[in-house]
């Protein structure tokens, strides 16, 4: 190589001040925040526990499946991985089963009543009544009828919904029926206040009867596809696989089985098949309960895993710790072949042999809420190690924490809870997102006004800041096109604004991967949004929007891939169907027309401060912009100096708020107005009595009645000298008198 060609190169040397941070998620195995490393590269096998689908969804739901949504959202879409994520529905179970079996007879029931509240009817509510009180509140003792209402008022109801949170619910529903019986109600209302104890007794008596499977399948069916329903409209990601109980019964089967054949599973005298957590403890290779050790002996725990029908036979138990792998089918109840009679899995097994089916003997993840960790999860590590013979079924346990509404937790057995439909009722998807996101995934979240406010408060922030960007862009463009040369050189407030943005990316990487921390992720991007404000506030005509632009596309990227809904240009999220400036381009068709009416408007208004005194004209301009444009879904910004207007589109509640607050600024003006005219008749009056007091000559201020009842002599200024009884005055005293007398000779010698 000649020297005119040779050329250098100088390999550069990484320097790295700080270590970048790893991904470290808490797992419930640990208790603690451990590195998450999949078993294969950028794979994750992920299984979650899905539904049991025989009631409507409440808020509960919510937190956990958007909660969990957002974290696989996260893990997928900012640490790219490649996240196979697999979601059972559960859709034979205890609940299920008592469920569909009292809705049906208490359907049948009903049927022959004709709409009328008949004897029979009366009877069967006031025999329902006496067997629910009898059941669930024992404490009470006395003639339900006449004597119940008044002794649940000597209950502590506020105190019992912590400590026996189940005893509120039983009042509530025994205090109605008694109101119906003892009352006048008319059919409808009767129904209602009385199913909750006519159910059960419908189902002693008759519940054998129910032998159709279809009765069991059509319920869970149906409640499955409203889940599906309220999932969608919450946006969470569908599984890449759902797998349903229903389905899996051979292999299920199979899978007990393995595990009866390995030593770990035992066949009772009535063909239940059960585990034995004691050996499985005991063995050298195994321990049991390791998500919540301090709850294996926990008897209420394991009775509520087990479910209301499967307590009647405990002493065929070898452990009373010891759960149903399958259970024998009593008469009423769903049931399938196995080598040990009819039967039907327990509720542990499924997710056991569903989540094997797809991964095999390991998973990555296995996700849920906090109370699934004891015993359902538990036990689902202890059969599957028993069945594939392996120390670590799960690699990580990911437990979303419980859901509080005001401070009480919701559940559906308690039958406090809030429906999501109720919910969506009341807030938007996007809010509901916003507070689940604003608290740490694993730990307990409290519904309550103070989060709303934060989240909307959020919420406010972004809207307005997408908004104004998207409005100054457009501002950009125009003036681009038009001709003018706009300067792209960035000064030390674009560069200031660089490195904040640099900054806010370094502290979302630290959160995301600090146990994926998306409150602090958040409180980054929200301060980001802060500073490019002052930015705007700060730099005037001189504004980089493309800078901005760069902003919001970072902005509208991560809040992507927390899963709120964004536009298709990057440009923020979406406002909903009712935005005026939604994905159908209505923004870009309508910007063109507006901007020359609001050029129009910035003419006269301009014109009109310019040559003074053009108070309707101005007035007209305000009509245009505060009134007749928001109406269509227009915001125009006025700016300082010779600035064009900035136009912004609106949603329909951006657009109700808008109104409010220009009802509440006039409000406070026809305030301010009155308080004005106020001061302004007191400042008269004032004004009045000032002049009346002018008009009095000092020499006899002091010699009115009452100075003649005060004082009894007088200098030659008219200045008391003693009391009424003849005293000399104090010095301090004529001192006092002194001072009035030189501001009374003043305001007199002002006329």
């Amino acid at each position: 190589m000649s020297q005119a060609t040779k050329t250098s190169w100088i390999k550069p040397a990484a320097t790295v001040s700080t270590r970048k941070p790893v991904l470290k998620l808490y797992n419930t195995l640990t208790h603690s925040k451990v590195e998450f490393v999949p078993q294969r590269d950028d794979q994750v096998t992920w299984y979650s526990c899905g539904p049991t689908v025989y009631n409507v969804s409440h808020m509960g739901h919510a937190r956990n499946y958007v909660t969990i949504d957002i974290n696989r959202r996260i893990l997928q879409d900012y640490f790219h991985y490649n996240v196979k994520f697999v979601q059972n529905v559960t859709d034979i179970d205890d609940k299920i089963i008592v469920k569909a079996r009292q809705e049906y007879l208490f359907a049948q029931f009903t049927k022959d009543l004709q709409g009328q509240v008949t004897e029979s009817l009366i009877r069967k509510a006031k025999q329902g009544l006496l067997q629910y009180v009898a059941e669930n509140l024992p404490d009470f003792k006395g003639d339900v009828l006449a004597e119940f209402k008044a002794w649940t008022q000597t209950l502590n109801l506020d105190e019992l919904k912590i400590s026996k949170p189940k005893v509120p619910m039983h009042v509530k529903a025994c205090n109605a029926a008694v109101d119906a019986i003892n009352g006048n109600a008319d059919y409808s209302l009767f129904i209602a206040n009385t199913k909750d104890v006519i159910m059960p007794v419908l189902d002693v008596e008759l519940g054998s009867t129910v032998t159709n499977p279809a009765i069991f399948r059509n319920c869970a069916a149906y409640w499955e596809r409203m889940f599906d329903s309220d999932m969608h409209k919450l946006n969470v990601l569908p599984p890449t696989v759902i797998t349903r109980v229903s389905e899996y019964i051979p292999d299920i089967v199979a899978f007990v089985f393995k595990i009866v054949d390995n030593g770990f599973g035992y066949v009772t005298k009535d063909g239940s098949v059960y585990f034995n957590t004691v050996k499985f403890d005991n063995d050298s290779e195994h321990s049991y309960a390791r998500n919540q050790p301090w709850s294996k002996h926990d008897m209420a725990l394991i009775e509520d895993g087990e479910g209301s029908l499967s307590l009647d036979h405990p002493e065929s138990k070898i452990n009373p710790s010891d759960f149903a792998l399958w259970k024998a089918s009593k008469q009423g109840e769903p049931s399938w072949k196995s080598p040990w009679g009819q039967g039907r899995p327990g509720w542990h097994i499924e997710c056991s042999v569903m989540a094997s089916d797809v991964f095999g003997e390991h998973l990555d993840i296995h996700s849920g809420g906090i109370d699934l960790a004891f015993p359902h999860h538990d036990n689902e590590c202890a059969q599957s190690e028993a069945h594939f013979g392996c120390k670590q079924w799960v690699s990580y346990f990911l437990h979303t924490g419980h859901l509080h509404i005001q401070g009480q937790k919701m559940s559906k057995s308690l039958k406090n809870f809030i429906t999501i439909e109720q919910a969506l009722n009341k807030y938007s998807s996007r809010e509901l997102r916003l507070c689940f996101a604003l608290v740490q995934w694993n730990n307990p979240l409290d519904f309550k006004d103070s989060l709303l406010a934060e989240a909307r408060g959020v919420e406010s922030s972004l809207t307005k800041f997408f908004q104004k960007v998207r409005a100054l862009n457009a501002d950009n463009e125009s003036k681009l096109q038009s001709g003018e040369l706009i300067s792209k050189r960035y000064g030390s407030l674009e560069k200031q604004v660089m490195k904040e943005i640099d900054e806010c990316r370094n502290k979302v990487e630290e959160a995301l991967c600090d146990n994926l921390a998306t409150p602090l992720a958040i409180r980054a991007l929200t301060d980001l949004v802060t500073q490019c404000n002052n930015y705007i506030k700060e730099v005037g005509t001189e504004m980089r929007v493309d800078l901005l632009v760069h902003v919001v596309k970072y902005l509208t990227k991560m809040l992507g891939i927390f899963g709120f809904e964004v536009r298709e240009d990057e440009m923020g999220w979406k406002e909903g169907s009712e935005d005026f400036s939604n994905e159908r381009g209505v923004e870009s068709i309508a910007m063109p027309y507006v901007k020359v009416l609001a050029q129009f408007r910035d003419l006269v208004r301009q014109t009109a401060i310019d040559k003074g005194d053009y108070k309707i004209l101005i007035a007209a301009c305000d009509k245009v912009r505060d009134r007749d444009l928001l109406k269509l879904n227009v915001a125009i910004d006025d700016r300082s100096g010779k600035e064009s207007s900035l136009v912004k589109f609106v949603s329909d509640k951006e657009k109700t708020e808008m109104f409010e607050q220009q009802e509440e600024k006039a409000k406070q003006a026809e305030e301010a107005q009155k308080r004005k005219l106020q001061q302004k008749k007191a400042n008269e009056v004032k004004e009045r009595a000032r002049l009346e007091k002018a008009g009095i000559d000092p020499k006899e201020m002091y010699k009115d009645e009452i100075g003649c009842g005060k004082y009894s002599d007088w200098d030659g200024d008219g200045i008391p000298t003693k009391d009424k009884e003849g005293e000399e005055l104090s010095k301090s005293a004529r001192k006092k008198l002194i001072k009035k007398w030189k501001q009374q000779a003043k305001l007199y010698g002002s006329l």
